[in-house]
């Protein structure tokens, strides 16, 4: 990589960073504690703590540090090993350096970190004499020093929101590889067996994850259920990892999944087909005294309002974006993204059903990963809490009198083209293809000669513009819109980068495949609509000519 110049205060920038997130730099460990800090001043060590170490990491003026440098122990939780790592830290100044020596037995490399005359220098340092360090030292030069460079240019943000922040962290990381041992394996076979076409990976270690941090919340807050709720619970996996664990509770969802059926008592009777409807709904269970919304899409603004009527506390996983009256969420602030401004809106819902709303940070892995939790609500009438609630709805209805919440069908309408009449989507697709194809000489030459035509990219703007209003509003209800239309027709067009759409240019079977296709089911596209015709052989080609 080139020689990145760094001053002295970008380098204790980059190794406070450092300090705090080696697990950016190895993907076996899940967390940093930091579990000592010792100042050395005039050769001895004294106690200090984690605020003194970034106050003197971050000095702007070098000069006006006080001590020498700083000693620091740390315990390193892994992901999947047995057993956690123990490490020391180093820190010198006047050698402008940062050591770390993990335990004799451990896996992972010793490295040291050095500002010599502004370039930063990173290599591995050898446990025993005359031992290798080939791979450690690739890692230090591939790995660590691009990273560090890149912190050391970043800008310092103390307000950036820490993960677990309301955890034990090390009680959540020994929770989670527990329950990853103990169910993963079992619901993945689940998962085949309902054969579901979603990611079984994603959403089971997800909602593993999410169990932990339930489970672990209620220890360290002392706020275990007597019952939970889980409003939206798609397919049950969160309501049965939770009923494993020994915590009773149920999931209430608009349609009933594959799922269902194949988890054991008591999760299958716990499960409940029926509609939430925020104005009407009312526990079918006395003893619930926890909510959970999990990704619960129109819901998720409605699940403080719930939990103030019910007396209950919620935690609260927003992902997609919804008013209380159901429709899509319209951004109140422009300056922060569509998700942060949805976020906001609903800890401030929370805020004025009388919650003291705290948010954290999960590591799941989705990129909607902040949580809202409303554990203990101050004394608010109820009077008060439904007039808010009718204000809100009454706010984007424009003059309306329904009060009604717009939820979804029970029946799941398909949207990916199939239910379209296919002399519509033909015609829709020659259009866009004629589109591409016009003024191709133009484009290519005029000296194109013989060569096969490959038209023009245009932006999904430039195609929306060439469509009708009808057309358009046709399959952006029926279909989800231009790009669904593309993809499903990905033999004749291809995304090319930057927002544009260009025609696929035919590839022979054997290329594609390595062998010829025997089977040809479908008319080519090209040979018919192309003014050219198929640029391949029909030996050649996947289609018939």
């Amino acid at each position: 990589m080139a020689a990145v110049q760094l001053n002295e205060a970008q380098f204790w920038q980059s190794i406070a960073i450092l300090i705090r997130n080696y697990h950016a730099l190895n993907k076996k460990i899940f967390e940093v504690l930091i579990t000592e800090v010792q100042k050395l001043q005039l050769g001895k060590l004294y106690e200090s703590n984690e605020a003194e170490l970034e106050q003197q990491l971050l000095q702007s003026n070098g000069n006006a540090r006080t001590y020498e440098g700083f000693r620091i122990s740390y315990k390193m939780l892994t992901k999947k090993l047995s057993s956690n790592i123990l490490a020391n830290g180093i820190v010198d100044f006047s050698k402008q350096s940062y050591e770390c020596h993990f335990v004799a037995d451990s896996e992972f490399d010793d490295f040291v970190v050095q500002l010599i005359d502004g370039q930063l220098k990173a290599e591995p340092l050898a446990k025993h004499p005359g031992e290798e360090c080939e791979q450690a030292a690739r890692w230090a030069h591939f790995v660590l020093k691009p990273k560090l460079c890149s912190w050391a240019q970043s800008r310092s943000d103390k307000n950036v929101q820490k993960s677990l922040r309301l955890l034990d962290v090390e009680m959540y990381c020994e929770l989670y590889k527990k329950l990853k041992q103990k169910h993963a394996q079992r619901l993945l076979q689940y998962w085949q067996t309902a054969n579901e076409s979603t990611d079984p990976l994603k959403f089971i270690y997800e909602d593993l994850a999410i169990a932990a941090y339930l489970i672990t919340l209620w220890d360290c807050t002392q706020s275990q259920p007597t019952a939970f709720a889980d409003l939206g619970c798609g397919n049950g996996l969160l309501v049965h990892v939770l009923n494993a664990e020994g915590y009773e509770g149920y999931g209430y969802d608009v349609r009933r999944r594959k799922l269902w059926s194949l988890y054991p008592e008591p999760t299958s009777s716990h499960l409940i087909e029926q509609t939430v409807e925020p104005n009407s709904f009312q526990l079918n269970h006395p003893d619930i005294d926890w909510l959970i919304g999990n990704h619960s899409d129109e819901l998720s603004p409605w699940l403080p309002v719930l939990a103030a009527r019910l007396k209950t506390s919620f935690f609260l996983l927003p992902c997609c974006p919804f008013e209380l009256s159901g429709a899509k969420f319209q951004r109140r602030n422009t300056s922060i993204s569509a998700y942060q401004d949805f976020l906001l809106y609903a800890h401030q819902l929370s805020d004025l059903c009388g919650f003291e709303t705290q948010q954290d940070r999960l590591k799941i892995p989705s990129t909607k990963r902040l949580s809202l939790i409303g554990l203990k609500q101050t004394a608010k009438p109820v009077q008060e809490l439904e007039f808010l609630v009718q204000q809100e709805l009454q706010k984007h209805r424009a003059g309306s009198m329904d009060n009604s919440v717009k939820l979804r069908e029970k029946a799941e309408s398909v949207r990916n083209c199939t239910q379209v009449e296919k002399s519509i989507i033909d015609s829709l697709v020659l259009k866009i293809f004629n589109m591409l194809l016009s003024n191709a000489k133009t484009t290519n030459g005029n000296d194109a000669g013989n060569k096969w035509l490959p038209g023009q990219q245009l932006t999904m703007r430039d195609i929306a513009q060439g469509l009708t209003k009808p057309e358009l509003t046709g399959i952006k209800s029926e279909c989800g819109g231009i790009k669904t239309l593309l993809r499903n027709k990905h033999e004749v067009f291809e995304f090319c980068g930057d927002d544009r759409i260009g025609i696929r240019k035919p590839k022979a079977a054997a290329e594609k495949t390595g062998k010829l296709l025997t089977i040809k089911k479908r008319p080519c596209f090209f040979k018919l609509h192309h003014p050219q015709g198929c640029p391949l052989e029909d030996g050649e080609c996947s289609f018939i000519h």
